[in-house]
């Protein structure tokens, strides 16, 4: 019986579903293959029993039972929250996902919201909508217009975003701290590097509190009313991780009071975020709806990702970013 794949790359949002396209590209370059294609849900369970690998998120706690066959899932993104179920965990399932997918596009991401807040560029546009020319405002603010060059980024999560935010920071004069679960004293890639027990020493010296750190039992809430608290009252957060890596109420609480000067979100606790969240009225808060991730040409390389593995299954051989289920990423 030839290798079945079962695709199941599916989301509420359209932009997150796999093009048919590059579907059938994937038939034409592994004609040995069977690469079916199911939504969610009963397509999904009718054809799980027969699939040794699925691609996407069709696996689940209430179907896993169904996956006689299956070794292998990948997805194509770097968080593989809703797989590790305890079943999955306990399993030998293999989980690879697609690490260093968004990075290029996050680290552009999180310079262009830093540049956004260093020249107050949020408080123009909303300045602009009503026809309002805010120069002496600017002048007031607290912090008022400031350069990049020679301020401090406490960043956690070195991985492949945090990497590429990293280099691309230090190249704006960016002095920047990775914080990580342990330091690796061969990395070079910040110009310091803590493990995370470190972090509430190292927050006082933050102009830029960036997360891009994965969603794990360890890094739930990381930043909460005691971490806000010692924060400069001119440090901005930054957030384009998982949106649970902060206590937001707590962090609404420090913009309301401004203990803090802002915030940049393009993760939230509950997404699509509630209509009556606080957070989108606050002005010193730029929201953005989980798109940090998004290129041009995301499909085509998260295919290559995708594809690259699969001959490697094929060949027997080690795969690429394979996720320790335990640790969570």
């Amino acid at each position: 019986m030839p290798l079945h794949v079962l695709e199941t790359v599916r989301d509420a949002n359209s932009a997150w579903n796999l093009p048919a396209s590059h579907l059938e590209a994937l038939r034409q370059r592994f004609p040995g293959v069977r690469i079916s294609s199911a939504a969610l849900g009963a397509e999904t369970d009718a054809l799980l029993p027969d699939a040794d690998a699925v691609l996407g998120w069709g696996v689940t706690a209430k179907n896993f039972p169904l996956a006689q066959k299956l070794k292998w899932v990948h997805v194509t993104a770097a968080g593989v929250g809703s797989l590790l179920f305890p079943a999955m965990v306990e399993s030998d399932v293999t989980i690879t996902n697609s690490r260093g997918l968004h990075a290029d596009a996050m680290a552009e991401h999180t310079l262009g919201v830093m540049l956004s807040f260093a020249r107050q560029l949020h408080l123009c546009r909303d300045a602009q909508r009503g026809r309002r020319w805010i120069q002496d405002e600017l002048w007031t603010l607290m912090p008022t217009l400031r350069p990049l060059t020679g301020s401090t980024m406490v960043l956690v999560g070195l991985g492949a975003v945090g990497g590429a935010i990293s280099a691309r920071a230090r190249s704006l004069g960016v002095h920047v701290i990775g914080v990580r679960r342990r330091a690796d004293a061969g990395d070079t890639r910040a110009d310091e590097q803590h493990g995370i027990d470190a972090l509430p020493g190292l927050l006082p010296r933050a102009d830029w509190l960036v997360l891009a750190a994965p969603l794990t039992a360890g890094t739930r809430h990381l930043i909460g009313t005691a971490e806000l608290a010692l924060l400069k009252r001119s440090a901005v957060v930054i957030n384009v991780g998982r949106g649970h890596l902060i206590d937001e109420p707590a962090l609404v609480e420090a913009l309301r009071e401004g203990r803090i000067a802002g915030a940049g979100l393009d993760v939230v606790e509950v997404e699509p975020l509630p209509e009556a969240s606080p957070l989108w009225d606050m002005p010193n808060v730029l929201l953005t709806p989980h798109s940090s991730g998004v290129a041009a040409d995301y499909w085509s390389r998260a295919m290559a990702i995708f594809a690259d593995n699969l001959q490697r299954y094929i060949d027997g051989r080690a795969l690429n970013n394979l996720v320790d289920k335990r640790e969570g990423y």
